[in-house]
């Protein structure tokens, strides 16, 4: 039912609460109530005229829903006349000061009924709107903005909760902002009901604007220092509550703090600054990860994790990682250390052993290495990085150790409606390495990779679109190792082909990977019952030597998504157009992006 529309200057008494009884006594009431409505019926109001707005407005003022149909004879001339000021009351919100209201009360089947006839007149207009603003709002341009897209407009008809919205809209940027003295020296809707018109009124006298006094924070995880450096805002800045909330929202994604905690003091305030307090819990120390998956491409997988959140009172942190599979396996060792904005910037340390067998390649792979990761302030991931990497590796017939020292620069962003289940959305990521012959590596080569994806609704689906691609400059191609060929095929490159099992071959046939890769995909998904959907989807792509030899292979299939407790679900069949399988199965979990 939609809301009731009521006049500034309407005043209705609220409803006498009923006294309490003992729940016997309450379930026999409402037996006996059931019983009465299936006897007598129900009173029934009946409206006509107007549009279905006018109706449904006073519908849902009308004050009738405690009557009942025993309704005694001296009530019904009080009722027909409350009635009739509901009504009015009801029209007048919408604009309507010179209505015709016809109420005819009737007793029917032991109940009784109140047709209401209304013809509302000719609505009232806007004739003048005199909305400013005197202090320091009056230079502040989210208030200049504010009243250049207000509700009203003069000459359209009267609406009384837009005038509401204005002053509720000025009240609340004023509390946002910081005009905490702020007031109203005026606010009228002068009616003139003889020319059908309105002049509405709203002065407003914002005071001085506050601004942010010092940030005391109770805790004792991290050195005040190092805690200080969360704080978005200097003191003597602009008060916005904004602000406040991306504090409180820094200290909750750290993962120092369990319970936080921000409160202002204006009745503190010292030459219009306020003081913060900010009262932190401390997180657990330790976590731990314990975990299973499972996809074709490497089968089931078992994962452990421990991570240590305050190593020390700088707020360092590490953490290790275990993942166990047929086809890859590997154990990891991380350690942050936060620098700078500590909730946008760290510095981490890296080792790692990885194992991988596939039926292209075979290779052990360890890795040390150091990364500088930033999040800029318009979203975006900045990583410079430095690793060595020394890989033993098994390519066809052909065996080799590589040791590679590459710097890189990646880029990325994700933009999403939900971190887990969105709607709309996107990701881009961009990555840049390379390695020299003459800084401790076995082969000179540079390389770059590219993945993008994209989320945008379809009707009531998604369509989900992806494209990856990757190119390498190298001169001895059969120096590289296995991790930085590119391959194709697999649950998330082109499905309908093996994992690995696309790319460039030998003389015998045998894929051996190729200096660059291009595939992409566009998938349409379907809401069938609950918490299922139906997908459909074309992927396509290869991994090749050189632009001439790009021979793209599709793949095309159906599958569903359950959208479980711990993330979405795919199962997925796919049918690659050329292949030595007819129908391939692909299980994946994992974030849509």
């Amino acid at each position: 039912m939609t809301p009731a529309l009521i006049p500034e200057v309407s005043i209705h008494p609220s409803r006498r609460p009923r006294p309490r009884t003992r729940l016997t006594s309450a379930f026999a009431a409402v037996l006996l109530l059931v019983m009465a409505s299936s006897a007598w019926g129900s009173p029934r109001v009946e409206i006509s005229g107007g549009d279905s707005e006018i109706r449904d407005n006073i519908r849902a003022h009308l004050g009738l829903a405690r009557e009942g149909c025993d309704l005694p004879p001296w009530r019904e001339r009080p009722l027909v006349r409350a009635a009739r000021e509901d009504a009015r009351n009801a029209l007048r919100a919408l604009g309507y000061y010179s209505p015709e209201i016809d109420i005819d009360f009737q007793r029917i089947d032991d109940c009784w009924r109140l047709n209401v006839r209304v013809d509302p007149g000719p609505p009232v207009r806007i004739r003048s709107m005199d909305v400013a603003l005197t202090g320091a709002a009056s230079e502040d341009s989210a208030f200049q903005e504010f009243l250049g897209n207000l509700p009203l407009r003069e000459g359209q008809r009267l609406r009384h909760n837009q005038y509401e919205q204005i002053k509720s809209g000025l009240n609340r940027l004023a509390s946002s902002r910081g005009y905490f003295d702020a007031r109203f020296t005026t606010t009228q809707i002068r009616v003139q009901v003889s020319e059908q018109a309105a002049d509405v009124v709203v002065h407003m006298d914002s005071g001085p604007r506050f601004r942010f006094g010092p940030v005391s924070v109770e805790q004792d995880i991290l050195h005040d220092e190092l805690v200080q450096k969360f704080v978005p805002f200097q003191q003597g800045s602009d008060f916005e509550s904004r602000r406040l909330i991306q504090l409180q929202q820094a200290f909750i994604d750290s993962g120092y703090f369990s319970d936080v905690r921000v409160d202002t003091h204006p009745e503190d305030a010292e030459d219009l600054e306020i003081p913060i307090t900010a009262t932190l819990g401390a997180r657990n120390k330790w976590s731990y990860l314990a975990g299973v998956g499972v996809s074709t491409d490497i089968g089931p997988r078992l994962r452990l994790g421990l991570e240590n959140h305050r190593a020390n009172l700088s707020g360092h942190r590490y953490g290790a990682d275990l993942e166990l599979s047929p086809v890859r396996s590997s154990i990891g060792l991380n350690y942050q250390i936060p620098l700078g904005d500590p909730a946008r910037e760290r510095l981490d340390l890296t080792a790692g052993f990885q194992t991988e067998s596939t039926d292209t390649a075979d290779g052990d792979l360890f890795t040390l290495g150091v990364a500088h990761i930033r999040q800029r302030p318009s979203g975006w991931t900045h990583t410079r990085f430095l690793r060595y990497e020394h890989e033993d590796y098994k390519i066809s017939d052909t065996r080799g150790t590589s040791r590679l020292l590459t710097p890189g620069l990646e880029w990325s962003r994700i933009q999403a409606d939900h971190p887990i289940f969105p709607r709309q959305g996107w990701r881009l990521s961009a990555n840049v390495r390379g390695a020299s012959e003459d800084l401790l590596s076995t082969v000179t080569f540079g390389q770059a990779t590219g993945r993008a994806k994209l989320i945008t609704p379809l009707g009531q689906g998604r369509l989900l679109t992806r494209a990856d691609a990757g190119t390498t400059a190298v001169d001895e191609f059969a120096e590289l190792p296995s991790s930085v060929r590119f391959f194709a095929g697999g649950d998330n490159s082109v499905r309908g082909y093996g994992y690995q099992k696309l790319g460039p071959t030998n003389d015998d046939g045998e894929v051996i990977g190729g200096r660059h890769f291009f595939t992409a995909s566009v998938e349409a998904e379907y809401p069938i019952v609950g918490q299922w959907s139906a997908a459909v989807f074309v992927d396509g792509g290869n991994a090749f030597e050189r632009l001439d030899d790009y021979n793209a292979k599709y793949g095309v299939g159906a599958g569903v998504r359950w959208r479980s407790p711990i993330g979405p679900i795919r199962v997925d069949i796919a049918h690659p157009t050329d292949g030595d399988d007819n129908f391939r199965l692909h299980l994946t979990m994992g974030m849509d992006l």
